[in-house]
């Protein structure tokens, strides 16, 4: 059986803002919360700059040295 997401894009819902990752107004019925789904260009690049970002923010958080 063919998957049934090879000829539309799925686009990645965030849970915390409550809406599709990249702004698109008409991906309702085609979306996850789930990354390994999302097939939708827009939406993979910006998960992966906010991974970037947190990645970034852990780094320097704890690379510091205490007093």
């Amino acid at each position: 059986m063919e998957k049934q997401t090879a000829d539309r894009l799925v686009h990645y819902y965030d849970t915390e803002r409550h809406r599709i990752l990249c702004g698109s107004p008409i991906a309702d019925d085609h979306s996850t919360k789930h990354p390994r789904g999302v097939t939708c260009h827009s939406c993979l690049a910006l998960l992966r700059q906010k991974l970037g970002e947190a990645a970034a923010g852990a780094s320097s958080a704890g690379g510091s040295p205490g007093v």
